[in-house]
């Protein structure tokens, strides 16, 4: 059974002692238990949020109300209401309480007719853990017809008895469910991804026609699986980092927490901050539309803000709105060019100079959740840490080799530095007392199909790369935190010596795409993905995407499902292809200046740069200008950050990629790592060869001062 403390358990012994009951009886069954899981009633009617919600494949789902109240605290039972004496309140109606949130809970699950159809049981009960069964019969009240049978005590939960109460309850009316309708049902808690129709393909089309590829995939890729929920879920008392690949699901994940903390706390002030600014229009809709699923309601966009990292006139962001409330100066971008320091970008030279300006400020931010934070400086973190309030809800993800300019994402020691023990101040290893983890990996793509993602991780790191690899991880464990499996060989020092062969595959297990999946009717096209192309020129490239794009509209995909990507220098040839494609009636979206906060137009083709183009997807993607990531000269660095553009432009597929480029050694690695099919052959390494390392340290902490 999967256990999620979704919030920091109170410091409330019952519930501790109930908690861990469960866990300990439950532990070996298949199932699912919550603390505190919301529902939040359609129509204004407020929340719902049982202490215990366990949804168990054999017994049914159970709602359980805790109360940690002595014998002594209760005067007098009549009907559904009890008289309390030394107690929070004069008087409670724990029964009432407990059987409507079964009934909410209910309703949830039976939006779905399906779900309805199977006739699962739906318990209740009110648990009184420091109450002793001898004591509840000598005290009268279990002659009263509202306790009986809804009431457990101490007894009712120690040992073998928990699971004999919930086996006898639901002993003969429990339906034998289905994997398929299992999966629904745990669906119903997870929450949807997408609460859309797929997208129905084109009538008479043939099985592997581009909308019936589609429709296959948008049939498969609507709920959240169990990590990603719990993480969605979590609300942790402190600073948490989420770690992962792109298309791990990171962002809709964010969007989900932020919108559930907003339902669950509407006076709470909120913020969401992310780096691309095109992804503006797509993150507020994604909390927006979250956060009416859940409640019917619109969010408060006072309260919960979706802000840009910088923020200007039009657009407002974090830095922005701190300068402001804290009194101090705002850099624009030709402001910042001016106080750049060496090897300093210009919002790292705002936030260095807001915080030396804000030192003392007062916070003024209850949580903040940040996405893309591979692209944003040291100095913004503490900036956003002296932002909120205790308990510093800080969370923030970043994608793994994503970082546009700068190549290292800098560890939680580094960024917030260590005290005098030499501990850091912000420890992101093992857990919090509520056993919510510090920090989570997410390795299970869904955006990019398996064999894309290999090929752009073989790109980025270089693995098969004449003069060996320049970046990557040398242990099983960081493989794994990847998403891939060593299959043959290692990194021992031996191994390198002999240069001997490592193979590597991503399993099943972390191969999400439904492309990759052989029950899918959308696996048939799992080794046509991805097409490379060698073009001799300019002229060549734009003919090559013109033609190629043409063909895709023709065979059924959608204007806005296409997008361009050019590594830079793009102006040139975007500006090629736009012209081409509007000689040919094609409409064009062309993301600059004037379109910068937006990815996609209905009925046109998206024509990107690689940075507006980062956090973004398409389900056909170009990509041009691949032969910069090959890049021979003296300048490793310039190399690197080439390749970390390749990868950031391969994933940005969904289903079908098609690369471009000249003749050359990028082009070998990128035609040898497809021809090996999803797995990676490439000769031993270790760190000393690298130039950067993607190794995990903050998760290594414990190693080094054991868990706090």
């Amino acid at each position: 059974m999967q256990f999620h403390p979704n919030y920091p358990i109170d410091n409330n012994k019952g519930q501790r002692l109930i908690w861990q009951q469960i866990k300990n009886t439950f532990e070996r069954d298949e199932g699912v238990a919550y603390y505190r899981y919301p529902i939040f009633s359609r129509g204004g009617r407020g929340r719902s949020e049982p202490d215990f919600l366990i949804i168990h494949r054999k017994y049914g789902v159970w709602v359980l109300e805790s109360k940690g109240c002595y014998i002594g605290n209760i005067g007098a039972i009549e009907g559904h209401d009890w008289s309390m004496r030394d107690w929070y309140s004069e008087t409670m109606s724990p029964v009432s309480q407990a059987e409507a949130q079964m009934f909410e809970v209910k309703t949830l699950v039976e939006r779905n007719s399906d779900l309805r159809q199977l006739k699962i049981p739906f318990e209740y009960r009110v648990v009184l853990p420091f109450i002793t069964m001898s004591e509840w019969k000598d005290s009268g009240f279990s002659c009263h017809p509202s306790t009986d049978g809804v009431v457990w005590l101490k007894d009712d939960i120690e040992g073998k008895e928990f699971r004999a109460n919930l086996k006898k309850v639901s002993a003969g009316y429990m339906p034998n469910i289905l994997d398929a309708d299992w999966s629904e049902l745990l669906g119903a808690f997870r929450g949807q991804i997408c609460d859309e129709e797929p997208r129905q393909p084109v009538v008479n089309s043939p099985p592997v026609s581009p909308s019936r590829i589609i429709h296959a995939v948008e049939s498969r890729l609507r709920v959240l699986d169990e990590k990603q929920d719990r993480v969605a879920q979590e609300v942790p008392e402190g600073p948490q980092r989420i770690r992962g690949l792109a298309g791990t699901g990171k962002t809709v994940l964010f969007a989900r927490r932020a919108a559930q903390m907003h339902a669950a706390n509407p006076e709470w002030n909120i913020a969401f901050v992310y780096w691309s600014r095109a992804l503006h229009q797509m993150m507020k809709e994604l909390v927006e539309k979250t956060y009416r699923q859940m409640t019917g309601d619109m969010p408060d966009w006072k309260r919960l803000c979706v802000w840009h990292a910088w923020g200007s006139k039009e657009l407002t962001g974090f830095y922005r709105e701190s300068a402001r409330r804290w009194g101090c100066k705002f850099l624009s971008l030709r402001g910042a060019k001016d106080v750049m320091k060496n090897g300093e970008t210009e919002f790292g030279a705002a936030m260095r100079i807001l915080e030396n300006e804000s030192q003392g400020a007062e916070p003024f931010l209850d949580a903040i959740l940040i996405d893309e934070g591979q692209d944003l400086p040291a100095a913004f973190y503490r900036i956003a840490h002296r932002a909120l309030k205790d308990p510093k809800r800080l969370y923030w993800a970043y994608d793994e080799a994503q970082g546009i300019d700068s190549l290292i994402v800098p560890h939680a020691a580094d960024v917030f530095g260590r005290n005098r023990e030499g501990r850091p101040n912000i420890d992101l290893s093992g857990s919090y007392p509520s056993g919510i983890q510090k920090a989570h990996n997410m390795n299970r793509c869904y955006r990019t199909p398996r064999l894309i993602l290999t090929v752009a991780h073989a790109i980025n790191m270089g693995l098969l790369r004449e003069g060996g690899p320049l970046q990557g991880v040398t242990n099983k464990s960081d493989w794994e935190n990847l998403g891939y499996r060593i299959v043959k060989g290692g990194f021992d020092a031996a191994s390198v010596r002999g240069s001997e062969k490592v193979v590597i595959e991503r399993p099943t297990s972390t191969s999400g795409h439904p492309i990759d999946d052989p029950k899918s009717s959308a696996s048939d096209i799992r080794a046509n993905v991805l097409e490379i192309v060698e073009a001799i020129n300019e002229g060549d490239d734009v003919e090559v995407v013109a033609s190629g794009i043409q063909r895709d509209l023709d065979s059924g995909l959608h204007a806005e499902d296409i997008a361009v990507v050019c590594l830079d220098p793009w102006h040139k040839l975007l500006a090629l292809i736009e012209d081409r494609l509007q000689q040919l009636g094609v409409g064009v979206f062309k993301l600059d200046n004037s379109n910068k906060d937006k990815f996609r137009c209905p009925g046109s083709v998206t024509l990107t740069g690689i940075r507006r183009a980062k956090g973004n997807e398409a389900y056909k993607v170009y990509v041009l200008n691949l032969h910069i990531a090959g890049y021979a000269g003296k300048e490793v660095e310039r190399e690197l950050v080439a390749r970390n553009q390749m990868f950031v432009a391969l994933t940005r597929a969904k289903i079908w990629c098609v690369v471009v480029g000249r003749e050359g050694p990028i082009l070998k690695e990128l035609q040898k790592a497809k021809a090996m099919g999803g797995k990676l052959e490439f000769p031993a390494f270790n760190q000393n060869s690298l130039k950067r390392t993607m190794e995990d340290r903050d998760g290594q902490q414990q190693l080094v001062f054991g868990e706090s």
